[in-house]
């Protein structure tokens, strides 16, 4: 299973990093893998806050954000399982692996994404998801420890672990010092025992020389006899040896005791030597005592005696144990005892007396003892001496042991504070970078806000100038510099360009570079700008001519031939070829080794190898190449030629020893050198090289002989045409592999370096600590790590210099770098980059297999012998082209209808030429029957066998014509190409830099002349001197004349006449600017810009006409060149298209005649023509002339359209024309060169009928004369004399080669032609489309500027009028009520002011009301809430039945996580678990399943309960709509016919406008139940009218419900039997009162009353309007009810009387027993009531809230 599912991760959803089954649980326990894995399928939309880090947190926070995403896709997830895969325990991630496979597996097929499924989960249980899933982050917190908690058990461990270490280090110091006392002791033992030995041996001496001189007196002979004597001597002799032999196993076993035991492991080896010297001694001193034990025992027993007492022995005990063996016994001892005591006191005599006897002997014995006791003083001595000594030494070396460790302390603070101190530093200079950083970070941010702020200045400036309308050419060209970093605005001024530009200048300069490259390409490619319109999409960019850039290409080729590169240097196969970067003490050398040594990698480190080289300089290595060198020579080789190694050695010296770095160049050919000696299968990794860019490079170059700098400039310099392109011109050589597989890079931070340098230090003073002697290599090394740490921060600082640069080159141009994590333990570290080595070989030998392979089938395919047959075939359809008919396609030219008709005639005459050439070729081939049947060609069936189609020239398949040329052609033709090309790229450049600055001036022109206008509206007038003067003399009437009635009919007529005045002033204003527009439309402005954009381009379209004629020239010469000929003169003169003279001058002819470029006059509508235009009734003189001005406009924009059309087809043309001539000179050509043929052959006719005879002669004539007589003349024409022609001289082989290449080459070069002539007329067209729109956009916003012109002077002119009737009904108000205006009257431009403070402004509109909004009113849904319950159980169960379980689960979701969503009031809010049981056993009746739409309906109440009669008014009305009769309608039709009740009428309008308007319940309502019981699977929805009526036929008397369901099933009204003992008596008052009583039924009974009959199918409907075809397919559905319905129906039927089961009357049928019980036990027509439920839980919850407040005060 993990291998399926690595394979899965690796292959088809391609991580990170690759996955291994060993390593599945480590890599997935961080979750990063597993948001990535989400993330690719699109459901981690927050992957970026993921964290590769393996602490707590980090894998805390991942696998927090992970567990809404599983919980979408249903796999099980939760906190244990986090914990599981978080602490890596076996099978728990390939698991949740497994289930997300198959999850996302069904996601795919599916096709949905995670949004998608995030809306399709129902709004309950996402809500209910949501605080699991913060319950899930509680308790995963709860069981993650803390990553501090985690770092400080790892502190304890460490500490724990060092304490361990200290305490072995004392045990084992304590088991030294015990080693060297047991070793004092054992010396101390070993000279006591040979003291012992000695002080024996002197004794034994003693003892031997005084037995020697003792003389022996033999003793008189007991009594006894001489057998007990001898008895009683041997047995003391036994004893004495007995007890000797005693004595030495007790020495032996003191001795064992007393030495120690050599079983520990951990004894040095002295302390060894030593126990085997005293295991030595034990075993002398072991031999000694036995030789003396078995000395005595030969000396003091012999066998004979020991035989003899045995015997004796013996017969004594025999004889004891035949006597008193106890008494005998206690004798015998007593005996013998007494015995012994008498020995050896006689012993003691005889010495005695030997010693009287000898004094002498007793003096030597003396003198030996005091000189055996001098010298044991002596050696006393000396011991105590030596203790002296070894205390002196122990004293003097614990103080010199003190004095170290003072020192070493001292340098060790010394050593911490110079760490702070490089922190301290490293802080500064991290700060120093943080701020560059940040400074360079806020210039580009500035730089970047500078413009925007342009941006967004320069568009409103634009606004303004062009009324909000700017134009898409300006905002991409903004865009452009926005994107380029160029500023918006103008720097400088650069059309008097300067010799020396200043730096604004050049950046002007590059602005307009920028565009004119831009507008170039949009050009070319047709896009942007010059994108054709929608209505012209078919006009695409024009093909490339692949002839035209096969021409080119090889012209150029032959002028500028390729430079030959130098072959790349060859290198074998390594296994692995990489570098492993990064900073110091980042672990590169530690990771090499392991690496080294587990991987079997060739580690390549600089220094080392500079060391190696500078050491093999100094041995003297010698350059002797065995294999070419013989042996004899080897001798004669001189000291100083020295191998390459050695001479890099000696470079290498030769800079240190100055001080100097070692060049680069240097350092790279020591590592390429070492490469060159890297074994094959090993493969070689370079430790910390590449440091800089500049070795990246020249590694590269060495490695792989590719210069980057000089493919570049290669690039930079290669020429290649601009205008069309080769597509079989040889493609770039593919970029060669990096040198390297891989770039590792160990990541580690600053700080992290600091640290692990200190560490080193640290443990560099325990190595001095703990040996006091180190090797040289030891001491070099520590040597180097403190010449590294003085250069700490240098080294990090260049590093980070260096290294963007580095990332750059191995990350973005070879895409090999791999960065790693090197802050993690030293094991992790080294695994995770041996993982990555590994995966890199895997790689390359896949690749290898993959390009072996494909090698392998190249081989295979090139081994297939096809290329003899190939070009056979080839031949063959060069002959068949030859045989055939010409491709129409080649000679017909696209040439409009206007063309003279002589391009026909010349495509007869090359057609029946073909067809003679054709006749001939057919004769000169093997069996033809040209000499049998005169027939024509035409005349013959068609071939039966049909070939390929012919190959058009220029296609892939095409062979191009590569004959030699003249030298002069190709040094001719390609410098005339490339100024052809920068000519018509600089041309182009230039006429659209010049469309952009006429767009410029345009905007801002008619910017000005708004601007211009609206100032000239605002020019000051007099009125207000009029209105002052009025005003004085108004006030100025007498007090007794205000109430005078001719005096107010006086100033009345003031008033009338300062109104009058007024208004003359205004219309006199309005002419005045009325005339100003006239004058701004007819400055002649528009005019002379319209004709220069028109100008502008027409010369594009010259700029096309010229390309073409220059690329015909040019192809002309190529094809004339090979063919051999003389290129033919170029003609000067070159089509020219006409332009519009702007200037209007008249000239001479001559002039006119002189001037290369024709000159059309612009001319513009007379004013004749403008008059004779109808007018307008009603409209005054003035505005007559603006709209005749604007009809002006109109009319010149109808002939600059038509002028641009005729220049335009003038253009195409002259372009058909020149390739109409030019077919037309290629046939006179033909024909020139064929009568030359028939010429010579005549002359060698008339030389063959010298030497022939007449007869074959005459049959060659006519043979000869047959072909030319043919269907050019007419059938009238009288025939020539007969002259008799001879046979055709035969052609040779290299005339028909001839014949061929000229028919090719003629092919080719027409299907140049029509390629050119299709991309010019393409060109064209586009630039006619965008003439005519640009100048149509040119006129239309002229037009527009002049119509708010005309619409602002209107609108002044009225507002003026207004502002005047104001003052005039203020003044005739004043004049009325008899009373003097107090304050000044001011008429300013066009507004009215009472005392220049009070403007005088008309009432405002009233502001609209709110939009109304639906509140919840006591127990009732809104609409909105019931539109989200209706949305959640229509995804559910989309026809309509749910288990009442579900139903309960939705129900209890919605109370308990209502989370400020409102979906449910206040009062259902309080619902328990035994009132939602309650509500459902009410809408349960028959089955455990809920009719969802019936819960709806009953708690949408309220709403108005229609009566019988209302239900069958709107069936019958949705009958009437429903013309069809299927039963469903739109809600078109559902509006038109409505319900029983409409929207409430009754509503009232508040008066407050900030009230919102009340909102219309019931006409909400109606359009929700249309939602509630359409069928949404239909397009447009529909509704199903009767099941509607059905539901809405549910009654509180079920009984009623269904004879009223009957009544609608039957469309008449059926009348229920009313009982006198009915329970219901409630009920049906409820039914009156509902019905709106029995009066109201009365009047309109007889219109539904007729007898019904119903059929069995509605019988059905009626009784299973719930189920059947509208259950869903689920395990609750009820299938047996309706099988039960379905035949108790049809047995009813048949005992009616209808077996056909035809409809039978409704009264007949309730008469039937069966369905009177059925219709007084069916409960599906009872409509639920839920008011006393939710009254009983509202009052619950009151007594609740009182218990609980009261439980509470108590506590």
């Amino acid at each position: 299973m993990s291998d399926i599912l690595c394979e899965w991760l690796n292959r088809e959803v391609t991580l990170s990093r690759p996955v291994d089954p060993n390593t599945l649980p480590k890599e997935f326990s961080t979750g990063y893998l597993i948001g990535e894995l989400l993330h690719k399928y699109e459901l981690q939309d927050d992957f970026n806050q993921f964290s590769q880090s393996r602490v707590a947190n980090a894998k805390l926070n991942n696998f927090s954000r992970l567990e809404p995403t599983l919980q979408l896709l249903g796999v099980q997830f939760d906190q244990n399982v986090a914990q599981s895969i978080m602490t890596e325990q076996p099978g728990a991630a390939t698991k949740l692996l497994y289930q997300m496979y198959i999850a996302l597996e069904k996601k795919k097929k599916a096709g949905l994404t995670g949004v998608a499924m995030e809306t399709m989960r129902p709004a309950a249980p996402a809500k209910l998801k949501y605080i699991e899933s913060t319950l899930y982050r509680e308790r995963l917190k709860n069981l993650t420890p803390r990553q501090t908690d985690l770092r400080l058990q790892q502190v304890s461990e460490h500490f724990e672990m060092k304490s361990k270490n200290m305490e072995a280090k004392i045990t084992r110091v304590h088991i030294v010092e015990q080693q060297k006392v047991q070793k004092l002791q054992e010396e101390q033992r070993v000279q006591d025992l040979e003291k012992q030995r000695m002080s024996r041996r002197r004794q034994n001496e003693i003892m031997a020389r005084i037995q020697a001189a003792i003389i022996q007196i033999p003793k008189p002979p007991p009594n006894r006899t001489l057998k007990a004597i001898e008895a009683r001597k041997i047995l003391k002799k036994k004893k004495e040896a007995e007890d000797m032999h005693k004595e030495i196993k007790k020495f032996e076993k003191f001795m064992r005791k007393g030495s120690p035991a050599p079983s520990s492991s951990q004894v040095s080896g002295s302390n060894i030597q030593e126990s085997l010297k005293t295991q030595d001694l034990d075993s002398a001193a072991q031999d000694i005592s036995e030789q003396t034990t078995t000395e005595l025992l030969n000396t003091y027993s012999e066998d004979e005696y020991i035989r003899k007492i045995q015997k004796r022995l013996e017969e004594d005990t025999f004889a004891r144990e035949q006597r008193e063996k106890r008494r005998r016994k206690m004798l015998m001892e007593q005996l013998i005892a007494h015995e012994a005591q008498e020995e050896a006191y006689r012993e003691e005599q005889l010495i005695n007396r030997l010693m009287r006897q000898s004094q002498q002997e007793r003096r030597i014995a003396v003198q030996l003892m005091h000189v055996r006791h001098e010298k044991e003083v002596l050696w006393q001595n000396r011991i105590f001496r030596e203790k002296q000594y070894e205390e002196r030494r122990l004293k003097e070396f614990q103080e010199a042991l003190d004095r170290e460790a003072a020192l070493a302390k001292q340098e060790k603070i010394d050593y911490e504070e110079q760490i702070l101190k490089e922190k301290e530093l490293h802080r500064k200079i991290a700060a120093e970078i943080v701020e560059a950083r940040y400074k360079k970070h806020y210039s580009m941010c500035r730089e970047v806000i500078n413009q925007i702020i342009d941006l967004s200045t320069k568009t409103g400036e634009y606004r303004l100038l062009t009324n909000n309308q700017i134009p898409i050419k300006l905002m991409r060209d903004w865009k452009e510099f926005f994107f380029n970093g160029k500023p918006l605005y103008a720097q400088a001024l650069i059309e008097p360009l300067p010799t020396e530009p200043t730096a604004e200048q050049l950046v002007e300069l590059d602005k307009m570079k920028l565009l004119d490259e831009k507008d170039y390409d949009e050009y070319k490619s047709m896009t942007g700008e010059w994108h054709p319109p929608k209505e012209n999409s078919g006009n695409k960019p024009p093909p490339n001519n692949n002839i035209l850039g096969y021409v080119v290409r090889r012209l150029m080729a032959i002028v500028y031939p390729p430079k030959a590169e130098p072959p790349p240097p060859v290198f074998p196969s390594f296994r692995i070829k990489g570098c492993i970067l990064g900073k110091l003490f980042s672990g590169k050398t530690t990771c090499a080794k392991f690496l080294k040594e587990g991987c079997n990698i060739q580690i390549l480190s600089i220094d080392t190898l500079v060391e190696e080289a500078i050491k093999t300089f100094h041995e003297n290595e010698i350059k002797i190449e065995t294999n070419l060198i013989p042996q004899e020579a080897e001798v004669s080789v001189k000291q100083n030629e020295l191998s390459v190694h050695a001479q890099l050695g000696a470079a290498s010296e030769k800079f240190l020893k100055k001080g100097k770095n070692i060049p680069d160049e240097l350092l790279v050919n020591i590592m390429v050198e070492a490469v060159k000696q890297t074994p094959q299968k090993r493969g070689w990794i370079m430790d910390g090289f590449p440091m800089t860019i500049n070795q990246a490079k020249l590694l590269e170059k060495a490695l792989t002989g590719s210069d980057p700098d000089e493919a570049q400039v290669k690039d930079e310099r290669s020429r290649k045409p601009l205008l069309v392109t080769d597509p079989t011109a040889p493609k770039d050589p593919p970029l060669p592999l990096p040198a390297f597989d891989f770039a590792l890079l160990l990541d580690v931070s600053d700080i992290t370096v600091l640290k692990r340098m200190a560490d080193s230090k640290k443990s560099t003073q325990d190595q001095q600590e703990d040996s006091d002697q180190a090797s040289d290599a030891e001491l070099k090394e520590r040597e180097k790590i403190d010449l590294i740490r003085d250069q700490m921060q240098y080294r990090i600082a260049g590093f980070r210099e260096s290294w963007p640069k580095l990332e750059k080159w191995f990350s973005v141009q070879q895409n090999i770098l791999v960065k790693v994590n090197a802050e993690i333990e030293e094991n992790l570290l080294c695994r995770s980059v041996k993982e990555i080595i590994l995966e890199e070989i895997f790689k390359k030998q896949n690749k290898r297999e993959q390009l072996e392979k494909r090698e392998a089938e190249k081989k295979q395919g090139t081994r297939t012998p096809l290329q003899p047959t190939e070009t056979l075939t080839d031949k063959n359809k060069e002959t068949e082209r030859i045989s055939q008919d010409k491709d129409p396609a080649l000679t017909k030219s696209k040439v409009p209808k206007e063309l003279p008709k002589k391009s026909d005639s010349f495509k007869d005459k090359k057609r029946k030429k073909d067809e003679a050439a054709k006749g001939k070729d057919a004769a000169n081939k093997p069996g033809s029957a040209r000499g049998k049947s005169p027939v024509p060609p035409e005349d013959l069936p068609p071939s039966t066998a049909v070939g390929p189609p012919p190959t058009k020239p220029g296609s892939d398949k095409w062979v191009y014509i590569d004959e030699p040329l003249p030298k002069e052609i190709p040094e001719f033709l390609v410098p005339y190409w490339e100024m052809v090309e920068n000519n018509y790229v600089n041309t182009i450049k230039t006429i659209l830099r010049h469309l952009r600055d006429e767009r410029h001036s345009l905007i801002y022109y008619l910017a000005d002349i708004r601007n211009n206008f609206l100032n000239y509206l605002k020019r000051p007038d007099h009125k207000q001197a009029f209105v002052s003067q009025w005003q004085a003399d108004f006030n100025s009437t007498a007090d007794d004349l205000w109430e005078d009635e001719e005096t107010k009919a006086e100033l009345h007529q003031r008033v009338t006449d300062l109104r009058d005045r007024l208004w003359d002033i205004c219309d006199n204003r309005r002419e005045e600017a009325e005339q100003e527009r006239a004058d701004f439309m007819n400055d002649g402005w528009l005019p002379d810009h319209m004709g220069t954009v028109m100008n502008h381009f027409l010369s594009l379209m010259q700029v096309e006409v010229d390309r073409f004629q220059d690329t015909k020239r040019l192809l002309h010469d190529y094809y004339r060149g090979m063919e051999g000929k003389i290129p033919t003169e170029a003609s000067q003169e070159f089509t020219r298209i006409p332009l519009l003279d702007i200037v209007n001058v008249e000239q001479s002819g001559d002039q006119n005649k002189s001037r290369r470029i024709p000159v059309i006059p612009r001319r513009a509508p007379s004013p004749e023509i403008n008059t004779t235009k109808p007018k307008s009734k009603g409209t005054q003189l003035k505005s007559s002339k603006d709209e005749n001005s604007s009809e002006n406009v109109a009319f010149s924009f109808g002939m600059d359209e038509k002028f641009i059309i005729d220049t335009w087809q003038t253009a195409v043309l002259a372009i058909s024309n020149m390739v109409t001539a030019e077919i037309q000179s290629k046939e006179t050509e033909e024909e020139k060169e064929h009568q030359q043929i028939e010429i010579k052959e005549r002359e060698h006719q008339k030389s063959s009928q010298a030497t022939g005879g007449k007869a074959a002669g005459k049959d060659a004539k006519d043979t000869r004369k047959q072909p030319p007589k043919s269907p050019t003349k007419k059938k009238g024409a009288p025939s020539p004399a007969p002259v008799v022609e001879a046979t055709p001289v035969p052609l040779t082989p290299e005339e028909l080669k001839k014949q061929e290449l000229q028919h090719k080459m003629r092919r080719e070069y027409f299907r140049a032609l029509e390629l050119e002539e299709e991309a010019a007329k393409s060109r064209l067209e586009l630039i006619k489309i965008k003439a005519i729109a640009f100048v149509e956009e040119l006129v239309r916003k002229a037009e527009e500027t002049y119509k708010d012109m005309e619409k602002w002077l209107g609108a002044r002119f009225l507002a003026e009028m207004s502002s005047v009737e104001k003052l005039t009904e203020v003044a005739r108000h004043h004049i009325e009520s008899s009373t003097k205006i107090q304050f000044e009257m001011v008429l300013e431009e066009t507004d009215f002011f009472i005392s220049s403070e009070v403007k005088v402004i008309p009432d405002p509109v009233p502001q609209p009301h709110p939009p109304p909004a639906e509140t919840s009113a006591n127990s009732a849904l809104t609409t909105s809430q019931l539109s989200m319950l209706h949305k959640q159980f229509l995804q559910l169960a989309p026809k309509g039945l749910i288990p009442s379980k579900t139903f309960l689960d939705i129900f209890l979701d919605l109370i308990t996580l209502n989370l400020g969503t409102n979906n449910l009031p206040d009062i259902w809010l309080r619902l328990t678990v035994s009132d939602l049981q309650k509500l459902a056993s009410t809408l349960t009746v028959n089955s455990e399943l809920i009719d969802w739409r019936r819960f709806l309906l009953a708690a949408s109440q309220p709403w108005p309960i229609p009566t019988v009669i209302q239900l069958l008014k709107t069936l019958h009305g949705f009958k009437a709509v429903d013309e069809a009769a299927s039963g469903f309608v739109t809600h078109e039709y559902y509006n038109q016919v409505g319900l029983w009740f409409k929207g409430s009428e009754d509503l009232k309008i508040p008066e407050s406008p900030t009230e919102p308007l009340p909102f219309n319940r019931l006409e909400h309502l109606i359009t929700f139940f249309f939602t509630l019981f359409a069928d949404d699977r239909m397009d447009p929805p529909q509704l199903d009218y009767i099941k509607m009526l059905l539901y809405f036929a549910s009654h509180p008397d079920a009984v009623e419900g269904v004879y009223r369901a009957l009544s609608i099933a039957t469309g008449t009204y059926i009348h229920r039997k009313k009982e006198i003992s009915s329970p219901c008596m409630s009920v049906s008052n409820i039914d009156k009162q509902m019905n709106g009583g029995p009066s109201g039924e009365e009047g309109e009974l007889p219109n539904y009353t007729d007898e019904g009959r119903i059929s069995m199918a509605t019988l059905l409907r009626v009784f299973q309007h719930e189920g059947s075809k509208d259950e869903d397919n689920n395990r609750f559905s009820d299938l047996q009810k309706e099988s039960s319905y379905n035949k108790n129906f049809i047995k009813i039927f048949k005992e009616l009387g209808s077996e056909d089961l035809k409809p039978i009357p409704i009264t007949l049928l309730l008469k039937h027993p069966f369905i009177q019980d059925l219709i007084k036990t069916y409960q599906e027509y009872t409509l639920p009531n839920f008011k006393l439920i939710l009254q009983r839980a509202e009052q619950m919850q009151s007594t609740d809230g009182e218990t609980t407040t009261s439980k509470d005060i108590k506590i």
